[in-house]
């Protein structure tokens, strides 16, 4: 069963590239071409705060876009399209398989950050990629279990997937410091607004708050061992 597993993530990396990898850079690159060309038109000398500044407000918008499309149908595009009948006809664990694939996809979409943070660094200003880099592994661990968990119940997971995290960032800006069932709500949510100024701590120190890194990874490795449980006990079909 192990090697079947091993044999399969030739075919996940392929896929990944194949349906995933080119649309992440062209979405990458066309929303990085329109924070950058207004600063490159102006003809501003970009100093290394400058860069830091233009990456801070582009990055957190492009990592999000790209990480919701990575994760999107991330389980459910199997059952949508019949595939099941085909990767499971051999002997192999279902929940394994996925696991294997959200961990290929990790690995995908960090490669293309990475191409992407230096294309950056050639077309603008040669920053460290290390506090980038570190900031989109965070984005993706943090939606990932979610996104897992929901793909792994639903057919038709996009629009779920994208109402919990904009209804998480809207939900805990409206009620941030409200009290009573308000503060509950928000409690349950997933606590996406840590994320907001993680990018700017990490670009200025180097660092993270160590309890919101494990408020947020705990919350989503929550989530995906559901998914894997669900991927357990449910059939695929």
């Amino acid at each position: 069963m192990s090697d079947n597993l091993r044999k399969y993530a030739l075919w996940q990396f392929r896929d990944f590239g194949r349906d995933r990898a080119i649309a992440l850079m062209i979405i990458g690159l066309a929303l990085g071409f329109m924070f950058v060309s207004p600063v490159k038109m102006m003809q501003v000398q970009i100093t290394e705060a400058s860069a830091k500044q233009l990456v801070l407000v582009s990055l957190q918008q492009i990592v999000f876009i790209c990480a919701f499309v990575a994760l999107n149908g991330i389980v459910s595009n199997d059952r949508k399209q019949g595939y099941y009948r085909f990767l499971f006809s051999k002997p192999v664990s279902i929940p394994a398989y996925y696991a294997q694939q959200f961990l290929i996809y990790f690995i995908g979409f960090m490669v293309v950050m990475a191409v992407l943070l230096g294309v950056f660094a050639i077309m603008v200003y040669p920053l460290s990629p290390v506090a980038p880099l570190t900031y989109c592994a965070i984005v993706f661990l943090s939606l990932g279990g979610i996104a897992f968990f929901i793909s792994s119940v639903f057919r038709f997971d996009w629009p779920i997937l994208a109402a919990v995290f904009l209804g998480s960032a809207l939900f805990h800006t409206l009620w941030e410091n409200s009290d009573g069932w308000r503060k509950l709500v928000i409690a349950m949510l997933p606590p996406l607004n840590k994320l907001t100024s993680m990018l700017g701590t990490l670009l200025d120190r180097g660092t993270v708050e160590t309890n919101d890194l494990l408020w947020l990874f705990g919350y989503s490795l929550m989530f995906f061992l559901a998914g894997l449980f669900v991927l357990r006990r449910r059939p695929i079909a």
